[in-house]
């Protein structure tokens, strides 16, 4: 065993066991353990500055330690995480000196490299010179990301003998995948540890076969050589014979075919001796047929390491002048993290006078940057390129946004319906659920960032459930070029004279990043006359405008207008004029006129109130006639009702959100809804009006139900409902509910519904201080999230979440104490500010499930 792998070994058990236990450990237990823990990493560290020379001069003193570590291990329990062993507080005495012992130990031999090095200095000046400028040439390779390098390092050598070989880095283009996996592969332990390493470049167009042979050649020549002329089988049963018994590494760089994984897990010996094979890939789906160890999801440089980045390249060893450094790290920060854009921008600035400095770090527009975003543009195409032509339009449309734009998930679904570029692909799905999983594949592709997601996300690490997202900027810029290329959108978002007329001709979408712009009479009528017959979209994407600016309502042919961050003072009456209309989104005050059916064929209706505040049992309903928009499918009106008319039904609507408890008495009429947002604001001394919920019921395709009273009132001491909880339909999939105040014996009609996997509690949808659920209670509920709640003890029966995998308990301060009766699966728990006798609660009563909990306890109080 190599000295790091034997103080990673140690460090990270130890570490494992103060995560875990370290609420339930004697305290002078858990001093000694944080103690070793600080020391071994340290050696740790020390360790990996190591060159090879010091390393063959200290060899018996590494190897000294590795025995001292193993005997530690095996004594005191480590081996095994045996609790029994560590928290016996009368073994305190043997576990201090064990480990000042080994201390020392450390001590030594970090004392002994330094003489060393002292002598080797005044032996051999150059040599030393030599070896301390290799050493530090190979640090440079790399800026940032230490905790990519480190989590990466220490999987691949860490003694888990598993057949589990394939670890993947994944990340978008220019995000330094490949270098990372070049420097972990240079790296001395890694070299050290392992027996044979290979690194082989895939790309796109390399077949499978080609793929094996060049491993086989790189593992055995002559192998290779008998095995030209072969088939695929025999070349593969050569590769796993000439791999039998070896310790090996395996990089593969670069990878795009899906099957690489099954393909080559049957050239390769199942001797579970701890192999690794790595993939660098832009592609999270790349090898999901065999079982993954794990992987990395590479992150964004952080502004400090972006300077450093550019600094090195531009700079090469010398320090930045003065002068050039404030600009230098605005340049640094306009490159959002990404690597390739700072190398880019890197060599461009050292063949630019350093005079320009300033204005590439404050011009929005920049030539020099625009040169970037053009060069790096053909490194990214290749992932745009795998796309499927639809998909393309859908992500290009992304780019209409403005840029750093957060793009709710909803928005961007329902305009990509409207626009017509999704179409149904699966006859059981429905348009939005075509959207939505094309929506989810983007992320897996490395083309867009994820900004917040859903608590179902943690369901699958692959394909998250998204609530915003975005493009990065190099991506942004991508879409806008390939938009202009393909005439499908043209963004306005300044003024220009000259050129505006030619610059709108024949677009039929367009976005306008700067909404003053239509107070400009020349762009005004530039858009009214110009774009009169071609304008199908008009999105209004810029920054809110509260004062109202003139929109151009005469485009006769507009199907899709987007005004939510423009201020009406009122429902605009020139809007009913665009009778082709199949989305409307508008921000205004005050009732919407019985005209608005005018608008047949509208599929999309949202109006947000541009202040929410109305007098005390204010009520706004819907004109009648909204009975008549028998396409509406989405309806999305805050603070509005829907009127009650006879027999009337909007069959059609799948969507209807921030209504309040009157529209529930007529959802009978709405029979098709799948998701149903209820908004509630009480009245002083009103009761509760949750009978609406006995029309839910009846709702036989309701996938989702929300429902949120704004302002409850509890009475101190009070727990007992005014109205037994209605029955929910057992279609429901996802529930969330937040201040109506129930017991938690009304959960009973919850606890049963055979399809719910998404259950979320807010500030005191359910109060008291005891909640247990009862037996094979939530036989599917896969996501539970409790927040804000006055809970002080959860407690469930055995056959309970069964398919349980995330329960997140947030910001119940009260809470002290959690016991589960049975983990079938593995389950991630997340505690955060709770009571701090939490932490001790939970964490023993996790303790005999530890190959099934994921636990995480967060308080914003510690340290």
């Amino acid at each position: 065993m190599a000295v790091y792998v034997a103080v990673l070994y140690l460090h990270s058990r130890i570490s494992n066991v103060i995560e875990r236990v370290d609420v339930l450990l004697p305290p002078p237990s858990l001093k000694i353990l944080e103690f070793a823990e600080k020391e071994l990493k340290s050696f740790r560290n020390f360790v990996e500055r190591l060159d090879s020379k010091s390393r063959e001069r200290m060899t018996a003193s590494l190897l000294g330690i590795i025995d001292t570590i193993e005997a530690y291990v095996n004594e005191y329990g480590f081996m095994y995480l045996d609790m029994n062993i560590i928290l016996e507080v009368e073994r305190y005495e043997d576990l201090s000196r064990g480990i000042h012992s080994l201390v020392e130990q450390l001590k030594e031999v970090e004392k002994e490299y330094y003489t060393l090095q002292e002598d080797a200095q005044k032996e051999v000046v150059s040599s030393s010179s030599s070896l301390s400028s290799s050493r530090a040439v190979s640090k440079s390779k790399m800026v940032g990301l230490c905790d990519h390098r480190r989590l990466l390092k220490d999987a691949l050598i860490f003694p888990r003998l598993t057949d589990n070989i394939f670890f993947s880095i994944f990340g978008m283009a220019g995000i330094g995948k490949t270098t990372l996996a070049r420097e972990i592969f240079e790296d001395l332990d890694i070299i050290e540890w392992f027996e044979c390493r290979v690194w082989v470049t895939a790309g796109r167009e390399r077949t499978l076969e080609e793929i094996t042979e060049d491993i086989l050649a790189q593992v055995d020549p002559e192998a290779h050589k008998t095995l030209m002329g072969g088939s695929e089988e025999e070349k593969s049963e050569g590769l796993k014979e000439s791999l039998k018994d070896k310790l090996f590494l395996i990089v593969l760089d670069d990878v795009w075919n899906q099957s690489v994984g099954a393909y080559l897990q049957s050239s390769f010996p199942n001797d579970q001796n701890g192999s690794q094979v790595v993939l660098t890939t832009r592609l999270k789906y790349v090898g999901l047929d065999v079982n993954w160890k794990g992987f990395i999801d590479m992150r964004l440089l952080d502004k400090e390491e972006s300077w450093d980045l550019l600094r090195q390249k531009v700079f090469v060893g010398d320090s930045c002048p003065p002068h050039l450094e404030d600009p230098g790290k605005k340049i640094a920060e306009k490159c959002d993290g990404l690597p390739l854009t700072i190398v880019t921008i890197a060599d461009l600035l050292t063949k630019v006078p350093q005079s320009l400095w300033i204005d590439v770090a404050t011009k929005r527009k920049h030539k020099l940057f625009v040169d970037v975003y053009n060069q790096i543009s053909q490194v990214l195409n290749p992932s745009y390129e795998i796309l499927l032509d639809d998909l393309k339009n859908c992500f290009l449309y992304m780019g209409a946004f403005p840029l750093k734009y957060e793009i709710p998930q909803t928005r961007l679904i329902n305009l990509w319906i409207a626009e017509e570029f999704v179409e149904i692909i699966h006859a059981k799905k429905t348009l939005e659920e075509n959207a939505e999983n094309w929506l989810r594949h983007l992320p897996s592709c490395s083309l867009i960032m994820v900004y917040q997601k859903s608590i179902s996300s943690f369901l699958n690490s692959i394909i998250p459930h998204i609530k915003t997202c975005g493009l990065h900027s190099s991506w942004w810029h991508f879409c806008q070029t390939k938009a202009r290329e393909t005439n499908l959108f043209h963004v306005l978002d300044c003024y220009n004279e000259n050129d505006i007329e030619e610059a709108i001709e024949g677009h039929t979408r367009l976005s306008i990043h700067n909404n003053v712009l239509f107070a400009l009479k020349h762009v005004y009528n530039s858009i009214e006359e110009i774009c009169a017959s071609t304008a199908r979209s008009l999105l209004c994407f810029g920054p809110y405008c509260q004062y109202m600016v003139p929109v151009c309502f005469g485009l006769k042919f507009l199907r899709r207008l987007d005004a939510l961050n423009i201020r009406f003072y009122d429902f605009p009456l020139e809007v009913l004029k665009l009778v082709k209309l199949r989305y409307l989104a508008l921000t205004c005050n005050g009732t919407l006129p019985p005209s608005i059916s005018d608008l047949r064929k509208l599929q999309y209706l949202i109006v947000h109130p541009h202040l929410s505040i109305k007098s005390c049992g204010a009520l706004f309903n819907l004109p009648m006639e909204i009975w008549d928009m028998k396409r509406l499918k989405h309806l999305q009106v805050r603070g509005y009702d829907l009127p009650n008319l006879g027999d009337t039904s909007l069959q059609e609507l799948i969507t209807l959100s921030d209504v309040t408890t009157r529209s529930c008495t007529i959802l009978s009429r709405v029979s098709n809804l799948k998701k149903l947002g209820i908004k509630i604001e009480l009245a002083p001394n009103a009761t509760y009006p949750l009978c609406c919920f006995d029309h839910i019921s009846h709702l036989t395709n309701l996938k989702s139900l929300r429902c949120v009273i704004v302002n409850p009132f509890f009475k101190l001491g009070v727990v007992s409902p005014v109205l037994s909880f209605p029955c929910f339909s057992f279609s429901l999939k996802k529930v969330s509910l937040s201040g109506m105040g129930y017991p938690w014996e009304e959960m009973s009609k919850i606890v049963s519904l055979p399809n719910l996997k998404v259950l979320k509690l807010r500030f005191n949808a359910f109060r008291g201080p005891e909640w247990e659920v009862e037996e094979n209670g939530f036989p599917n509920l896969q996501a539970l999230l409790v927040e804000d709640i006055d809970l002080v003890k959860l407690k469930w029966a055995h056959g309970s979440f069964n398919c349980l995998k995330v329960l997140r308990i947030k910001h119940c301060y009260k809470f002290e104490e959690l016991h589960f009766g049975d983990l079938p699966k593995i389950c991630e728990i997340e505690i955060v500010d709770c009571s701090p006798l939490t932490e001790w609660h939970v964490k023993n009563n996790a303790l005999k499930y530890s190959y099934r909990v994921r636990l995480f306890v967060r308080s914003s109080w510690k340290l």
